[in-house]
């Protein structure tokens, strides 16, 4: 493995642990035991949220891709396959549950996790400041 492809291979694994954490994580948005870790997580939240929609504006997809696919086209082509045009997902869908979304079913589905975020950091936000009225 040359230095473009482990480049390639860590920007696609810590995609994939990223989106992980955004998406296992949404339920904290509703959990009120643990505001600490609540405001944290929103804060990932919002920010990974930003990311995506700033580099899909100006990259028309996500700046890991980007990245990922950058490093791949500058590794040699070998057994593990080299550069791939597809999107993360699409590759990840592919490799786990052998699907290939399209990138209008990709891009839906990112955009209801992206109102889900949203309304959940709006919730979060409207319990704490609640519990402090409650506490004045």
């Amino acid at each position: 493995m040359n230095v473009w492809q482990a480049l390639g291979a860590g920007v696609d694994f810590s995609h994939a642990l990223f989106m992980v954490l955004w998406i296992a994580g949404l339920p904290l948005l509703f959990y009120r035991k643990k505001p600490r870790l609540t405001r944290l997580y929103a804060m990932y939240a919002i920010s990974f949220v930003a990311s995506y929609q700033i580099s899909r504006v100006f990259l028309g997809e996500c700046f890991l891709t980007t990245i990922s696919r950058a490093c791949w086209q500058r590794a040699p082509r070998d057994v593990m396959g080299g550069a791939s045009d597809e999107w993360f997902t699409v590759r990840i869908a592919q490799a786990v549950f052998h699907l290939t979304p399209s990138h209008k079913v990709i891009t839906v589905l990112a955009q209801v996790l992206v109102f889900v975020t949203a309304a959940g950091a709006l919730y979060s936000y409207e319990v704490q400041k609640l519990r402090k009225k409650a506490r004045a």
